[in-house]
């Protein structure tokens, strides 16, 4: 099967090896340099530039083998939002709540208690997401989603593609492991399950990037505005563990619902969109 990202440029196995490659490349160095290399004042700003590296890599590549040509076009119809109003709005508020809601709902059914005085107020979160979209997670899927999903998918069943990509984005992180309290395994559970998720998201979108970006800056602050302040699993990462849950839910129904295609149309991935 043909391999084809957004703005119908052909990828073969190679480049998206080379993508890989590249992704770690940029972003580890940028990590491994922010936390251990310089001065504790260029940290931040490191850690943003290595969460461009996905992004970054997918650019290199498309403009190593397809030109500038390629490139632009790729650019053109990931962040063109005409016509993807509705999954916009879907990323932006729908999908983030009910994650949050089914998080909090199974916290409270372990005992946890409801304390909502350490909330963010709701009018930051618009402000919250544009930030993180743009700047700590959402700006990694014009490369994870917007170049590795569809390519991968092409070339191994798309499960398939969306387990292995998972794993890959979970060891992504591991330079900066110690900023989410928890262990590898535990990581690896809830992003893996996350991925199924964009990945279904991403091919329901048909080639923009915009409504994954915000599902992804959403996952990442909705626990400010719906907080869950208890340990309920006596120190297995409370947290973690019940997002990991919440995740593979939704993540099993999308399996069962798409018999296991996550919405993957090879005709719309190359560039019949």
């Amino acid at each position: 099967m043909l391999a084809k990202v957004p703005g119908g440029n052909e990828v073969t196995r190679r480049m998206l090896v080379a993508f890989f490659l590249l992704t770690f490349a940029i972003s580890w160095s940028s990590f491994l340099a922010g936390r251990h290399w310089v001065p504790e004042a260029y940290e931040t700003p490191l850690i943003i530039v290595g969460a461009f590296g996905p992004m970054l890599a997918a650019m290199l590549v498309l403009a190593g083998t397809h030109g500038a040509a390629g490139l632009k076009s790729w650019l053109k119809e990931l962040f063109v939002p005409t016509g993807h109003w509705l999954m916009i709005a879907a990323g932006f508020l729908l999908v983030p709540f009910v994650m949050a809601t089914m998080h909090f709902l199974l916290y409270r059914s372990l005992g946890g208690r409801a304390d909502f005085a350490g909330a963010y107020p709701l009018w930051s979160f618009p402000i919250a997401m544009a930030l993180t979209a743009l700047l700590t997670g959402g700006n990694e899927e014009p490369g994870w989603r917007g170049f590795a999903a569809p390519a991968f998918s092409a070339h191994v069943h798309p499960l398939l593609a969306a387990l292995i990509l998972g794993v890959i984005h979970s060891a992504w992180h591991l330079p900066i492991m110690d900023s989410y309290g928890t262990d590898f395994l535990t990581y690896t559970f809830n992003v893996v399950g996350l991925t199924v998720i964009l990945n279904w998201f991403w091919f329901r979108s048909r080639g923009c990037v915009i409504p994954v970006m915000l599902v992804h800056a959403g996952t990442n602050v909705i626990g400010r505005y719906v907080p869950t302040p208890d340990d309920v699993l006596e120190g297995a990462g409370t947290f973690m563990v019940l997002r990991g849950v919440v995740y593979w839910v939704l993540a099993l129904a999308i399996i069962i619902a798409t018999r296991g295609r996550l919405g993957f149309e090879p005709s719309v991935e190359s560039g019949q969109v």
